[in-house]
């Protein structure tokens, strides 16, 4: 089907086709370098574009898996040899296995599973995702990203593009000649939704900038595709790192997209390794002293239920710090200003000695 004018749009070298991707007619046979997307969940989420009309994300499992080997081969079929596919999905509490559906529809259709990235939405309260509630099970604070590749024999990644230094600085000379090493497949990138209010904010679960951002640094890709664009997150990434990107939306929240891809920054280098709580706390603890002239830490947090349990947290795992560091001093000062916390309960955190 040829597209109007109006359905596509150019934004700085990023191409949006706002169509299904089950017909991605508009690219050629092996001319995409690396796809990143996060298909529509299926979990009954509510949308709705620029029409006001207001989608059910919920089909029979039969439907929607067909639905997305459709898009599956079309994404085969555009991929080139030496391509790779970062396929992001989730299981929801409630319906367990459905992650392993999907990628299982994704190898029906050609491609070859390669291994398994774990992306880590919350760790300690850092982050955010939707709480299951209840008293029947966890909830959920990561995901999958699947990688994928065409052909096991040619494709190529770099992990030490994304890679981080060397906690024991001893393995310098040892294992190589640079500070750097892979730093593995657990990732650890607070999730950027904060509601389950997908009319809201445009899209059910827009995933963090620094996750495409990631995928094409781990490729040295050229150009990069999403078949489901939701909110823009990716050619966002695309921008910043000078690729060419292509992406598929079929319920747009164009001015949502537009937004996306021309506001989108690089972040700051803040990643934190999880293995490593040592290191985790004194990355704390000097970007907290870092930004003290900028904003007031007393201010950080606030009198509610839910962040008397943040600073409980925060605290324990500071409090084996020595008294003169900054942080400490101004958690307990933040301690001594909200003295009508009911009962105290946090006074056994707080060595004032």
């Amino acid at each position: 089907m040829l597209l109007n004018s109006t359905d596509i749009e150019e934004i700085e070298n990023q191409r949006i086709f706002y169509k299904s991707s089950e017909d991605m007619v508009e690219l050629t046979d092996n001319s995409i370098d690396l796809i990143i997307t996060s298909p529509p969940y299926n979990r009954g989420k509510v949308y709705s574009d620029d029409t006001k009309i207001i989608y059910n994300d919920k089909r029979k499992i039969e439907d929607y898996l067909t639905f997305l080997e459709k898009v599956w081969r079309e994404c085969y079929r555009v991929l080139k040899e030496t391509g790779v596919f970062f396929l992001n999905i989730g299981d929801a509490a409630q319906d367990q296995g459905k992650s392993e559906l999907v990628i299982e529809s994704a190898v029906k259709t050609g491609f070859k599973r390669i291994q398994t990235i774990i992306w880590v939405k919350s760790l300690l309260g850092k982050g955010h995702y939707t709480p299951t509630g209840g008293n029947k099970r966890l909830n959920n604070v990561w995901e999958n990203i699947f990688l994928l590749v065409k052909n096991k024999e040619k494709y190529k990644i770099y992990p030490k593009e994304i890679g981080i230094p060397y906690a024991d600085k001893s393995n310098i000379g040892r294992y190589s000649s640079e500070d750097i090493r892979d730093q593995g497949n657990i990732w650890l990138l607070p999730y950027s939704k904060t509601t389950g209010a997908s009319i809201k904010k445009g899209h059910d679960a827009p995933f963090p900038l620094e996750l495409p951002i990631k995928c094409i640094k781990l490729t040295h890709a050229e150009k990069v595709l999403d078949p489901f664009l939701g909110s823009g997150t990716t050619l966002g990434a695309a921008k910043l790192l000078g690729l060419k990107g292509f992406g598929y939306e079929n319920y747009p929240r164009k001015e949502l997209i537009r937004n996306t891809i021309t506001n989108s920054a690089l972040p700051e280098n803040n990643e934190i390794l999880i293995p490593h709580l040592e290191l985790a706390v004194d990355f704390f603890s000097s970007l907290i002293d870092s930004k003290k002239d900028k904003f007031d830490i007393l201010n950080i947090f606030k009198n509610t239920k839910k962040q008397e349990k943040e600073l409980k947290i925060v605290k324990s795992v500071l409090q084996s710090k020595n008294g003169s560091n900054e942080v400490v001093n101004s958690l307990v000062k933040l301690y001594d200003k909200n003295k009508e916390i009911k009962g105290n309960k946090l006074s056994k955190y707080f060595d004032k000695n």
